[in-house]
């Protein structure tokens, strides 16, 4: 009997799930393409920091364990009009960018150094976007489950800075005007914790803010002012913990929420460009914690699903979907005899109830190997060998050294112990260099196709809004050794338990 390509995938199961995807889109959540050429009215751009590809793949994979379908990215990029496009994302001064560089060059147009904000080395401040667009009479908003002043929102609407200046971010912020701001980080704002002891809530409301700490002020904000919406003192919980928690879930919206109400309240506007990060991506891959980090990204494609509906209703919206750098570069491994332990061992993710900062907790430094199986197990459903208990307990003291250096910490060899289970190994807690992925749909999504720089996307905006402008741009750094102060944040990093 012949075996056809259709039988064989019929036969494995390949036919069917490849058409699983499909249909969520074409049910109502089919984004629209447009003719080269159209100018958009309003612009989105979503990021999923700290992504790699391994991790947009292993998040598919449980997205159709989880929802019985795929990721709403693989299915727009299956779409004609639907352009596609790598991009370099290196900072001024190394190969590796951090996020304060990576969101800079696409709020200026100019590669700077790693740990600041829209600024040169010689001191010169840069225009970022946000403040060229608002001149323009855009509106902007950003959406983030990170800090609001954390350093992917900073990109775009703050200057001169360096990224843990967060009390000027703020500051920053409110002299722009920036319409609308839901995130995290009410330490920022509270004049009781920031060091100038500024009331700056109070000075928001002045200027015509409307206020919100929480879910159900977010659901009741009036449309007519602008907004602020904080809903934690840092950032935004993971989503693993945040859906497990009732009284976390009904206090605090999800990024697809706020994404939804700030495109709500958006929609009779005549121009708007909205960031929207799913920032706690980058923080669990710096951990690795692979259910962490593919559940943060299962929600950060919710929020993709809120702004194609919306793009459904309004097709003169351009949406950008990128990241902004690679992270630990996490990936599904062939185990077992043809590999056939990989399946059955990723499907364990399910499994997995806390973040890894949250079993840090309950793990403190415990040295009983008995006492570590039960949490781990408890936490995770993984039986930890009591070889392997002990032989993580020194790192839970700060003891163990890794033969990788940088991969010495805690929370870093917990997720390579967890590895055992789920079959996803790491490369290291750091961001990569990794050229990264982009999806664009929409008008103005031509622009975004091929190979292309970090800094095109603020011309490109810039190109799309008609403003004529150009920040200055100084030559790439030369690739030198390390500095003292690099030593010192390595060894910082070894004694590091998380990023929480």
């Amino acid at each position: 009997m012949t075996i056809t390509r259709r039988r064989f995938l019929g036969r494995s199961g390949l036919l069917a799930a490849s058409s699983v995807a499909l249909p969520h889109l074409a049910r109502g959540a089919d984004a629209t393409p447009a003719r080269d050429g159209q100018q958009p009215r309003h612009i989105i751009h979503l990021v999923a920091d700290g992504m790699s590809v391994g991790t947009l793949t292993c998040a598919d994979h449980l997205s159709h364990l989880l929802r019985q379908r795929g990721l709403t990215w693989w299915e727009l990029c299956r779409r004609p009009g639907t352009h596609t496009a790598w991009m370099n994302m290196r900072s001024l001064n190394s190969l590796v960018t951090d996020s304060s560089a990576a969101s800079s060059s696409w709020g200026s147009g100019s590669r700077i150094v790693n740990g600041t904000v829209n600024i040169l080395p010689d001191g010169r401040a840069l225009k970022p976007l946000y403040e060229l667009f608002g001149q323009a009479g855009w509106k902007r908003a950003l959406v983030t489950t990170t800090e609001i002043t954390h350093a992917t929102p900073a990109g775009f609407a703050a200057s001169g800075l360096k990224r843990e200046a967060a009390d000027f971010i703020a500051v920053q912020y409110l002299e722009r005007g920036i319409e609308i701001l839901l995130g995290g980080g009410q330490t920022f704002f509270d004049p009781a914790k920031r060091k100038d002891k500024r009331d700056l809530l109070a000075d928001y409301r002045a200027a015509g803010y409307a206020v919100m700490n929480d879910a159900a002020a977010l659901k009741s904000a009036p449309a007519d002012k602008r907004w602020l919406g904080i809903f934690t003192p840092s950032h935004l919980p993971y989503t693993i913990d945040h859906v497990a928690d009732p009284k976390a879930l009904a206090a605090v919206p999800t990024l697809a929420a706020m994404t939804r109400r700030a495109l709500e309240k958006l929609e009779r506007e005549e121009h708007f460009i909205m960031q929207v990060e799913g920032g706690r991506v980058d923080h669990a891959c710096h951990n690795n914690d692979a259910a962490a980090a593919l559940r943060d990204q299962i929600a950060f494609d919710e929020a993709i699903d809120v702004c194609v509906e919306f793009q459904q209703r309004h097709p003169d919206t351009l949406l950008v979907m990128t990241t902004d750098h690679g992270n630990a570069n996490p990936g599904l491994n062939g185990t077992g005899a043809n590999y056939g332990n990989s399946s059955p061992l990723f499907a364990n993710v399910k499994q997995v109830k806390s973040s890894f900062p949250e079993i840090l907790k309950q793990l403190g430094k415990k040295e009983n190997p008995a006492e570590i199986q039960a949490i781990i197990r408890d936490a995770t459903g993984y039986d930890v060998p009591a070889e392997k208990a002990a032989a993580f307990a020194p790192f839970l003291a700060k003891k163990g050294r890794a033969l990788y250096d940088i991969m010495s910490s805690p929370v870093i060899q917990l997720g390579q112990l967890l590895g055992n289970q789920l079959g996803i190994g790491w490369t290291s807690g750091s961001h990569t260099a990794d050229y990264v992925p982009l999806a664009a749909v929409g008008p103005g999504a031509e622009r975004f196709q091929g190979f292309i720089q970090n800094t095109d996307v603020f011309h490109h905006y810039l190109a799309l809004a008609k403003i004529d402008f150009r920040n200055p741009e100084v030559p790439l750094l030369a690739e030198c050794g390390p500095s003292a102060e690099d030593v010192e944040v390595a060894e910082a990093y070894w004694n590091a338990e998380a990023v929480v």
